[in-house]
């Protein structure tokens, strides 16, 4: 069974949270287990001597913690009842560089940021998403029902999990030939030359040649310097795997600019919808986190555009560049005869409205900055200023 293990050195909020994930019934086939303080620390103090041991050279030893067996590894980012020094943010990067768990969720390093209006996230994070604590437990984090406040950027965390695994399984087949990130994801190099610095810096000064083995030892954004001198390509996989993710879902994407999904595409192409046009629902069953053939779109037309490698995003997405040229779109061949509804997608509904939305200006240089959100009660939507702009 997988199991999913939670560390908070409040155990009120430990216990509350493992409570609230037990009622998901989303959740059903997974452990949910609270790691105490005794478990943690030994924990640590083990994933601190694996370290220490890589960065002389050897191997890591044959002991193994509970995190090598964890699916999903949820840890809050204050541990000042544990160690006045520790954060969950240094947790998680031990945890990712020198442990075999699946995915890490932060809580609360950005306690007063429900909803993020700059759409990028915080991908110097090496927690694979961060949320705050009220949020952990809504099911819409873990299935994709869309009721109520439900970030589009969020992915579905269990089939998040799955796709890491994959991932992890692309990296390491491609460092015995030190194949290019670009080629590995299945992006043109050409593409990759032209990305924004504020997006291709993140993998290295020439991101169309960098690898995945470049990448974690030499960017900045995988390992510290010091320990990616003797790296094995166990981290080697599953460091890039996590941190390479998160770029595309939060830099990449996000300006839906470079790559495109399905509730941004037919905002600006509705004829790609087989649906009636002037239903609303049509347009929502395009905004799901599902496969590209259950969207309702025109998926024949568009297939020459869609990344292959869907695993390594959280949503089917095609190349935006390539697909504006395509005349047998009718928007891209006759744009004038073109009629649009004017409901609006809602980035913190995952749903398209005709009403009661709010404009704001994504933190992306993107010609399409402008989103819109419907704005639920007690969700804090931060930076505000974003709203003013």
């Amino acid at each position: 069974m997988k199991k999913i293990l939670i560390y908070d050195d409040e155990v009120q909020f430990q216990r509350k949270w493992k409570q609230d994930l037990d009622a998901l019934s989303s959740l059903k086939d997974f452990e949910i287990k609270p790691l105490s303080q005794e478990a943690f620390e030994g924990s640590m103090d083990v994933l601190k001597k694996r370290r220490q041991r890589l960065r002389k050279n050897d191997e890591w030893g044959d002991e193994r913690i509970p995190l090598d067996n964890t699916s999903v590894f949820i840890i809050d980012y204050d541990l000042l009842d544990t160690d006045p020094f520790l954060t969950g943010e240094a947790v998680a990067y031990l945890v990712r560089c020198f442990s075999e768990c699946g995915l890490i969720i932060g809580v609360n390093q950005y306690p007063d940021l429900d909803f993020d209006l700059s759409l990028k996230g915080h991908p110097e994070s090496f927690a694979d998403l961060n949320v705050t604590a009220k949020q952990l437990s809504n099911p819409n984090l873990w299935d994709d029902t869309r009721v109520g406040f439900r970030p589009w950027y969020w992915p579905v965390l269990p089939k998040h999990l799955c796709d890491f695994e994959k991932k992890v399984i692309d990296v390491r087949q491609s460092l015995s030939e030190d194949m290019p990130i670009c080629q590995i994801l299945g992006f043109s190099p050409d593409l990759f030359d032209m990305l924004p610095r504020s997006i291709g810096q993140f993998i290295g000064h020439e991101p169309a040649r960098a690898t995945f083995r470049e990448f974690v030892t030499k960017s900045g954004n995988g390992l510290r310097s010091k320990d990616a001198a003797h790296v094995n390509d166990d981290i080697l996989a599953r460091v890039g795997a996590a941190r390479i993710s998160k770029w595309l879902e939060r830099l990449m994407l996000s300006g839906q600019d470079i790559l495109v999904d399905a509730p941004h595409l037919i905002s600006r192409y509705p004829s790609l919808l087989t649906g009636e046009i002037m239903d609303i629902e049509t347009w929502n069953k395009a905004a799901r986190l599902t496969t590209h053939t259950e969207l309702g779109l025109s998926i024949g037309l568009i297939e020459p555009f869609r990344l292959k490698k869907d695993h390594w995003l959280s949503r089917p997405v095609w190349f935006w560049d390539a697909l504006r040229e395509c005349e047998d779109i009718t928007e891209v061949r006759e744009p004038w005869k073109v009629k649009r509804p004017k409901w609006m997608f809602c980035e913190d509904a995952s749903r398209f409205y005709d009403e009661d939305y709010r404009a704001f200006i994504a933190d992306t240089e993107s010609p399409f900055a402008r989103r819109f959100v419907k704005e639920f009660d007690e969700v804090e939507y931060r930076p505000i200023v974003r709203f003013s702009m």
